[in-house]
Order: C-alpha cells, then sequence, then structure tokens
C-alpha cells in the first residue's frame, strides 16, 4: 500500500527502510552526508522545509511532516496489509 509523506511524494510501506528525523541528521558527519546526498538536485525551499529523510529501496525522499507522522502512517498501511493478508 502506498503513503503519502508530504508534498508530492507517495512511497510503498513494504520498502521503507528507515525514516530520520532531518534535525538529527545535521549533527554526525556520516549522517550529514546523508542529507547532502539527498538534497542534491532539490529545491532550496523543499531542502529547508524538510523535517524527514525517508530512506526506500529506491532512494531517498525528503519530506515536510515529521518523522513521527511518517511512521504512523506506514505503520497503519502495514497493519492493514497484515489484515487483509489474514483475512484471506
Amino acid at each position: 500500500m502506498f503513503v503519502h509523506v508530504g508534498g508530492d511524494h507517495v512511497v510503498d510501506a513494504r520498502e521503507v527502510i528507515a525514516i530520520l528525523d532531518a534535525r538529527h541528521l545535521q549533527r554526525a558527519p556520516d549522517a550529514r552526508a546523508l542529507w547532502t546526498r539527498a538534497a542534491e538536485g532539490r529545491e532550496a525551499t523543499e531542502v529547508a522545509s524538510a523535517r524527514a529523510l525517508i530512506v526506500t529501496v529506491h532512494g531517498v525522499a525528503l519530506v515536510p511532516i515529521t518523522p513521527a507522522t511518517v511512521a504512523r502512517r506506514v505503520l497503519k498501511r502495514t497493519a492493514a496489509r497484515a489484515r487483509a493478508a489474514a483475512e484471506s
């Protein structure tokens, strides 16, 4: 199931590897490198408003909603998929 993660970003809940808080990515050198990679080719306003970085099997996305909201949406879709599988 797909999850809307803010802006024009939609990801498949099964493909989410990590949901990272943008505030913490600015502190550690290795995390800063990941943030820089995610920000490449993006508009400055998109990067400035990003509150979370989502890592999927296909790449990374900067999103304007909080990591907690993204996690809640992903878990909700994953639980719905599990219920549907159990019922069939």
